[in-house]
C-alpha cells in the first residue's frame, strides 16, 4: 500500500471517472478514494456505510490509471481495500454466481420467464437483462476441426456471452474456422472478475488456477475471448494474483495476412462504443475499428462508460442508469452500434431497444456468411 503515499493530489483522474462525473463528490473520485483507504489505515475514520459506498461505487474501468501521471495502480488497491472488508448479501451474491454461473442463471431464466408471464415491466436489475439461453451450454470439451489446419486457438466465452447472447461465441468460432484454426472450447468457467470485484481474492485465485490448468493442459496457440474483461483478468490479473496468465490473441492480429477486402453494409450512421476494459487495458480498439473497415464498415470510434461496471451496476442502480442516459443521448442519432465488450451490448440494449447494436464479430460473421453464398466458400 504504498503507492497511497505517491498520490500527488493532482486530480487528473477525476476528469476521466465515471462515478465522480455522476456523483460530483470529491470522496466519489479516485484521489477521494485513495485518501479515504489511507485515513481507514491510519485509524483516522472506521469502515462505515459511507466508506463502503465509496469503495463500491468505483467502477474499476481503469480509467484513472490510463490517466495518471505517476502510473498508481489504484484498481488494485481498490481490490485490496474491498477484500478487507466486511461483505454484504450483494457481495456473496456475486460469490456464487462466479463459482455456478448455470445455476444463477437457470434461477434468473425462471424469474424471467415468471415476470414476462405477469407482464411485470418495471422489476429492478431484470429489465436490464435478455433471457438467459441454458440449454445451450455444454459440460463437455467442444472441437471444431478443419482440413490442414494452421492452427489451434481455444475460446473463453466469458459469462455474459455463454449464457446471454451465445451468438457472439458462434461468431467468433465461424470467423476461427473461416481463418483455418481448428478451434477448441473447453467447459467454461468464470473469469474470476467478479469474486475479485466483490471482495473475495482468496476464492478468485482459486477459479484462476482452475481456468490456467484447464487451458494449460491443451496444446494451442492462444486463447480468444470475446469479452475484453475476460482479456484483461486471464492475461493480466492472473498473473498478478497467481503469477502466471493465459495468451490472449487479439483477434485483429489474426487477420493481418488474409488480403481478401470485403463489402460489408454500413449505411448511415455507424459508432463504434469502445468499452471501458478494451480501452485502458486491452488497448485494441484502434485494430478493431481497422478491421471493421477491412470488411467494409467505417464506424466512429466512441469512448466513455456506458455505466455497467458489473457489481456497481447492483448496487449503484440508478447511478448507472444516468451515466446509461449520457450514452443514449450521445447515440441518439446512430444507425448501428457495435462493440467490443458483451456487458456494454446488454446495457446498451436495455434502453436502446430499437438500435441495431451488435458485437463486431458478430458483424464480421454476417458480411463473410454473405461473401460464402455469393461463392467465396470458407
Amino acid at each position: 500500500m504504498n503507492l497511497l503515499a505517491e498520490c500527488n493530489k493532482c486530480g487528473k483522474c477525476k476528469e476521466t471517472c465515471p462515478s465522480y462525473q455522476i456523483f460530483l463528490n470529491e470522496s466519489f473520485c479516485p484521489r477521494g478514494r485513495l485518501r479515504l483507504i489511507k485515513a481507514l489505515q491510519e485509524n483516522e475514520i472506521t469502515c462505515e456505510k459511507s466508506f463502503k459506498n465509496r469503495i463500491f461505487s468505483c467502477l474499476l474501468c481503469g480509467s484513472c490509471e490510463s490517466c495518471c501521471p505517476l502510473n498508481i495502480d489504484v484498481t488494485t488497491l481498490i481490490y485490496e481495500t474491498r477484500t478487507k472488508m466486511k461483505k454484504g448479501v450483494f457481495q456473496y451474491l456475486f460469490k456464487y454466481f462466479s463459482f455456478y454461473p448455470e445455476i444463477f442463471f437457470s434461477i434468473f431464466s425462471i424469474l424471467n420467464h415468471i415476470k414476462n408471464s405477469l407482464n411485470i415491466k418495471n422489476l429492478p436489475y431484470f429489465n436490464r437483462f435478455p433471457s438467459p439461453n441454458i440449454k445451450r451450454q455444454a459440460n463437455f470439451l467442444q472441437v471444431y476441426s478443419r482440413l490442414k489446419p494452421k492452427g489451434r486457438i481455444a475460446i473463453f466465452s466469458g459469462c455474459s456471452s455463454n449464457y446471454l447472447m451465445p451468438s457472439i461465441t458462434e461468431s467468433l468460432i465461424y470467423i476461427l474456422n473461416w481463418l483455418n484454426y481448428e478451434v477448441i472450447v473447453p467447459k467454461q468457467h468464470c473469469c474470476a472478475a467478479p469474486l475479485l470485484a466483490a471482495g473475495f481474492k482468496k476464492e478468485a485465485v482459486k477459479l484462476a488456477k482452475k481456468n490456467v490448468e484447464i487451458y494449460k493442459s491443451f496444446n494451442i496457440d492462444g486463447v480468444v475471448t470475446p469479452c475484453p474483461t475476460c482479456a484483461h483478468f486471464i492475461e493480466d490479473v492472473y498473473k498478478e494474483i497467481i503469477g502466471q496468465g493465459l495468451n490472449v490473441l487479439r483477434l485483429a492480429d489474426l487477420f493481418e495476412n488474409t488480403l481478401e477486402e470485403f463489402k460489408g453494409d454500413s449505411n448511415g450512421h455507424v459508432f463504434f462504443h469502445v468499452s471501458c476494459h478494451t480501452f485502458n487495458y486491452v488497448k485494441d480498439a484502434d485494430n478493431i475499428l481497422k478491421l471493421l473497415k477491412k470488411f467494409g464498415i467505417d464506424a466512429s470510434k466512441k469512448t466513455g462508460c456506458c455505466g455497467f461496471g458489473g457489481i456497481f451496476s447492483f448496487l449503484f442502480e440508478k447511478q448507472s442508469m444516468d451515466i446509461l442516459k449520457k450514452k443514449v443521448l450521445e447515440y441518439e442519432k446512430a444507425d448501428m452500434i457495435i462493440s467490443s465488450c458483451p456487458n456494454c451490448i446488454i446495457q446498451l440494449k436495455s434502453a436502446m431497444k430499437d438500435k441495431k447494436i451488435l458485437h463486431y464479430v458478430e458483424v464480421i460473421k454476417k458480411i463473410l456468411l454473405k461473401g460464402e453464398k455469393n461463392g467465396k466458400v470458407i
